[in-house]
């Protein structure tokens, strides 16, 4: 039986969640300041890169493209130009990078919020 702390405490992680998808979907909702490292270890990992691309890894979509990527900044560069959103259409089920981006937020939002054994 689930005792009364432990339901307040996935209501509060729901009411978050919540207010981050809201957040989400406001026009001025933008992700462009979230770092390299981040998006590879905990947006776009694998699983996520699969279900939604044409490609097995991140890496792999980045190896694919005529992009040179090595590094932050070279990345920020690549990932606010247009020819990034076109490869992003070409290749996933995106409309653009930052509709991927929210997708992958919600995905890993959900992950952190759901528990691994119920």
């Amino acid at each position: 039986m689930k005792s009364e702390a432990d339901e307040l405490k996935l209501r509060k992680r729901m009411d978050d969640l919540h207010k981050n998808i809201d957040i989400m979907k406001g026009d001025k909702f933008r992700l462009t300041d979230i770092n390299l490292d981040y998006i590879k270890k905990e947006l776009l990992i694998p699983i996520f890169v699969e279900k939604h691309t044409k490609f097995s890894s991140f890496d792999m979509m980045i190896k694919s493209s005529e992009f040179k990527i090595e590094n932050e900044l070279e990345f920020k560069d690549v990932s606010n130009s247009n020819e990034w959103n076109e490869y992003i259409i070409k290749n996933t089920e995106f409309k653009n990078w930052n509709e991927m981006l929210r997708m992958a937020v919600l995905e890993r939002a959900t992950r952190k919020l759901i528990p691994k054994k119920l």
